[in-house]
């Protein structure tokens, strides 16, 4: 869909729902791979410590947090732009909410999982088979 309409995509919105459609549509190809790639090949269950074992070893930690803080940013910006439309002939300030509201409650979710993932809201002990795939 971003790609269809290229050319014809005007304004910071359109661009910004392209931008974060093509990132989700990325990190979707990415993140299914490596699910399957750990269920398959390495026979482990893909569960949250399969995700949490690439925010505690570095340098992987490096790409991880941002790689899921950006994904789940990129789902509600997604949708705040769609709910812009939505709105698109009411007020400027019902049309900044509509984007305003989901952009900072994905801040705000987006970070809760990856302060989760790294172990800085609860205790998270990772079992070895997990951290084995890093070293």
């Amino acid at each position: 869909m971003a790609l269809r309409r290229w050319k014809e995509r005007s304004g910071f919105v359109a661009w910004l729902q392209a931008g974060s459609g093509i990132y989700l549509a990325l990190f979707l190809l990415f993140h299914v791979s490596a699910v399957l790639f750990g269920r398959t090949a390495l026979k482990l269950d893909t569960n949250f410590y399969y995700a949490a074992a690439g925010f505690v070893r570095m340098p992987y930690a490096l790409f991880f947090a941002p790689y899921y803080f950006l994904a789940v940013h990129a789902l509600f910006m997604h949708l705040g732009c769609a709910a812009y439309w939505q709105v698109k002939t009411r007020s400027p300030m019902v049309r900044r909410l509509a984007m305003g509201i989901p952009a900072g409650v994905g801040l705000v979710v987006a970070l809760l999982i990856d302060l989760a993932l790294a172990g800085m809201l609860h205790p998270l002990d990772i079992p070895a088979k997990y951290l084995t795939i890093y070293q």
